[in-house]
């Protein structure tokens, strides 16, 4: 039940002051604060309702009030910003389409090019965003909760490394990119840990980028298994 809906009810007034409406907003924004912050600085285990809570300086309660379970509280952090992120994708694809031809590198770039910037940003929100999506493959491990968010860039990139690399089969490109998927992800999480440090940590974006894009190729040169059994 929302904020000010329920007040309007314990009060018995159906239209409390805005100043409620905002007091509920205000306190469900910080606690998703909360939530992106801790899992961008320490992951996923350490996360409870009281350290969320302590984190946004809000009484515990207040998590179950809003939220509920901790699986509840990371769907929606994720969800939060997911649009954002997703249009930077989507746009970087739609370029690609509207040029009309693209290499491996071009939709790799598209995808994984919103987590370069934490070479250079600075602690925001938007930061600890990228690193909690970072952080996600660890959590989990079966892409569940990354498909329901980001199913629908992770479709596309597959249909756009289907125009650079057609001879591949589509068992073996949806392999390939969700290796490459998480070797960017994982490369995103050392720059998170780096604290903005990371061009002396990690390997340069344009260099892992490379990398990923030729194990793609290769897979054009892989035999396949009923044709090396013979």
């Amino acid at each position: 039940m929302p904020l000010d809906h329920a007040l309007g009810v314990f009060q018995g007034d159906n239209n409390p002051p805005r100043t409620e409406r905002r007091r509920g907003d205000d306190t469900r924004g910080r606690l998703l604060d909360a939530v992106e912050g801790l899992i961008a600085d320490h992951g996923f285990k350490p996360l409870t309702h009281r350290t969320i809570a302590s984190r946004a300086e809000a009484h515990v309660a207040l998590l179950n009030y809003h939220f509920g379970s901790k699986e509840q509280l990371i769907e929606e952090a994720l969800a939060r910003r997911a649009s954002q992120l997703l249009a930077l994708q989507h746009d970087a694809l739609a370029a690609l389409r509207a040029r009309g031809d693209w290499n491996v590198e071009d939709v790799l770039w598209a995808y994984g090019r919103p987590f370069a910037s934490l070479d250079q940003a600075a602690p925001s929100a938007w930061r600890n965003y990228l690193c909690l999506v970072a952080r996600l493959a660890g959590h989990d491990p079966s892409d569940t909760i990354l498909m329901r968010h980001f199913g629908s860039v992770h479709r596309e990139c597959l249909a756009a490394l289907r125009h650079a690399l057609p001879n591949v089969d589509d068992a073996s490109l949806a392999a390939g990119f969700r290796h490459c998927r998480l070797l960017l992800e994982h490369d995103a999480l050392a720059r998170c840990k780096a604290g903005g440090n990371a061009p002396a940590v990690v390997t340069k974006f344009e260099e892992l980028i490379a990398f990923l894009a030729g194990g793609l190729r290769a897979l054009n040169a892989t035999p396949h298994a009923d044709a090396t059994s013979h």
